[in-house]
């Protein structure tokens, strides 16, 4: 690409911070782009512009600067680490990588990274479930192709025994280091020892957690699971895979056969470590049921202090699309029809840890939203503050939490659609369609 004749512009970044104004500009100037629309689609803090060479070839430049207080994925070790990963992917399992964008160009300054991809006329994997009454079907569609791809080409790709203690130190332990964030942003809510949410009392989630791993550690050995695979990906969020046309023309509408749907992949972990393919299983899931959902609709929360304890009412400011609640609650029966049981034969625990990887994906979330400080517009056109989708998240999660602990540590298996029903508020019409 082309460095001696740099064109930059100024007027879309006014979102961003300065730091982050002049770190686009740098980076525009040595990379010779001009700067285009930004892409708030995104869930990570990094500023996401379309931008253009000087013979005219669309890219996009994605810059990240250094900041306080990052959470781990945020932070510049995990943008750098996201090329590595990449590559490793595209040399060991090229079937997977081949629906890699490739990462073109990487350059730093100081207290900054930038990367550029080629630009692809794309959708979300979610964007057919908020078109209409046929979109549950065709999600799942697409979503046979993401197996092919992500899993039977990816993870399955090689395997290595789990680590004693990994699903305490990956899984819980995630959210347990990121709570000093909330504390300090939400110190109230966050530091509380209990809560009463939607009229349901729950003890705090490091409590439950804690609960969970003092007192039920042989529950949790039996959800760990035995074996790592290949780091396919680490952030399967339906953000993350991008939906095209079969002829790359476009991407209004894709081929509703699966097996032909054209698609690229974004944003792995920054991780070239083994990995558990039920984390995306879960992330795919948490997409579903409350991630997407907050930062398309918003959340409507209502709440008070009552003798200590914080009283909320939680919910989105609009009601969740339908194809949403109707994928989210047919998700676990469809894998059951897909290739993931057989991935995961010898792993017995993993619809369960599926279950517990989601709520603890939703509340680990609540801090990620404190460290992305770019504006979230709403389907109103209102930008919710980080504070708010942090909020949100955190007593969602609990909800969650504290359901699936009871669940788990009683002597039936869980009644899914009940526990995601706290969240969804049902499967809806369209469930199995």
């Amino acid at each position: 690409m082309s460095t001696t004749r740099p064109r930059h512009t100024t007027g879309h970044t006014s979102t961003a911070g300065s730091a982050e104004r002049r770190a686009i500009r740098e980076a525009a100037q040595r990379l010779g782009l001009e700067v285009g629309q930004e892409i708030l689609d995104g869930g990570s803090p990094a500023r996401v512009h379309r931008a253009r060479t000087a013979d005219g070839t669309e890219l996009v430049l994605k810059v990240l600067t250094a900041a306080s207080g990052a959470v781990d994925g945020h932070d510049l070790a995990s943008f750098r680490g996201k090329r590595e990963q990449t590559e490793l992917i595209r040399h060991t399992a090229p079937q997977l990588g081949a629906r890699y964008l490739p990462v073109l160009d990487t350059i730093e300054g100081s207290g900054w990274a930038a990367c550029t991809t080629p630009y692809y006329p794309s959708r979300d994997l979610a964007a057919c479930l908020r078109d209409g009454p046929e979109g549950t079907r065709l999600f799942f569609a697409r979503h046979d192709a993401v197996v092919q791809g992500l899993f039977v080409h990816g993870y399955a790709t090689r395997t290595a025994p789990a680590p004693a203690g990994h699903l305490t130190d990956v899984n819980l332990g995630r959210f347990l280091r990121r709570l000093p964030v909330l504390r300090r942003h939400l110190p109230e809510v966050a530091a509380a020892d209990e809560l009463v949410i939607n009229g349901r009392r729950c003890p705090s989630p490091a409590r439950l957690l804690h609960r969970l791993s003092d007192g039920h550690a042989a529950r949790l050995r039996q959800l760990a699971p035995p074996r790592l695979m290949f780091p396919a990906h680490g952030d399967a969020n339906v953000r993350n895979i991008l939906v095209g046309r079969a002829d790359g023309t476009g991407a209004d509408d894709a081929p509703e056969d699966g097996r032909h749907t054209d698609y690229r992949i974004i944003d792995p972990r920054g991780s070239v470590d083994h990995w558990d393919p039920v984390y995306d299983l879960a992330k795919t899931l948490f997409s579903l049921t409350v991630w997407d959902p907050a930062l398309r609709l918003g959340f409507a929360l209502d709440g008070t202090t009552v003798n200590g304890t914080p009283h909320y009412r939680a919910g989105f400011r609009r009601p969740v699309y339908p194809g949403y609640r109707a994928a989210a609650h047919h998700f676990l029966p469809y894998l059951e029809t897909s290739e993931i049981p057989g991935l995961l034969r010898g792993d017995p625990g993993w619809r369960q840890r599926l279950l517990l990887t989601h709520a603890l994906h939703v509340l680990a979330e609540a801090p990620c939203r404190l460290s992305d400080l770019k504006p979230k517009p709403d389907a109103e056109g209102r930008c919710a503050p980080p504070e708010e989708l942090a909020l949100g998240h955190y007593l969602m999660g609990t909800l969650l939490l504290d359901d699936l602990v009871r669940q788990l540590t009683g002597a039936r298996e869980p009644d899914v659609d009940r526990h995601l029903e706290l969240v969804t508020g049902g499967p809806g019409p369209e469930a199995g369609s």
